[in-house]
């Protein structure tokens, strides 16, 4: 095969495998791509855990992106139903707190620039995002966005699944030990404790 008809080929495949992967990305992995890319430009050069104004830019750019009130009720289960209004706002505050600083505080672990979107799977108002994120070691880790859409319209994430497990179900597992130990004023009193 001569050397220019060998690049044509190349460049055919390049062009398939590009626009493949674009045809299986809908709305979901659009949009949050667009989030999660403007979240480590805000970040970045950032080589140590987001603070200052890098912490408040990004903040706004996760509560644009989660639906922190869904993720609260989905934590507390059967506890949200016997809250009152006031409790639910302040507990709501409180968890995105905690997992917003969780998730910015290991935002420079990643290497950003070999983030991979794998598509999404659509079923009505719900969304699985797929996708590949590279730590500066070089392990990769799959992680899943759970999105749904809202009357924004938006796609807002719910849930992150890490290499298959529920981070929401992680923080409901640790949130209804000290609630069955203890009390829901106790998890509360912690949750005040760690936002200080």
């Amino acid at each position: 095969m001569s050397s220019r008809r060998a690049f044509v080929v190349c460049g055919l495949i390049v062009w398939v495998l590009v626009h493949a992967a674009a045809a299986g990305a809908g709305a979901p992995t659009n949009q949050l791509r667009a989030d999660i890319d403007e979240l480590y430009r805000s970040v970045q050069p950032s080589p140590a855990p987001v603070t200052g104004p890098g912490r408040a830019t990004g903040r706004a750019i996760l509560d644009r992106m989660f639906d922190w009130t869904a993720m609260a009720e989905s934590t507390l289960r059967g506890q949200w139903q016997k809250r009152t209004q006031a409790e639910r706002a302040e507990f709501t505050h409180l968890f995105s707190d905690l997992f917003a600083r969780a998730y910015l505080s290991r935002i420079h672990l990643v290497d950003a620039t070999t983030f991979q979107y794998l598509g999404d799977t659509i079923a009505g108002d719900r969304a699985t995002v797929r996708t590949k994120v590279f730590v500066k070691r070089g392990n990769a880790i799959d992680v899943d966005y759970v999105v749904r859409e809202t009357n924004a319209p938006r796609w807002r994430v719910q849930d992150i699944r890490v290499e298959s497990i529920s981070l929401v179900d992680n923080y409901r597992v640790q949130f209804a030990t000290i609630i069955a130990r203890s009390s829901y004023e106790d998890l509360v009193q912690r949750l005040r404790a760690t936002a200080k």
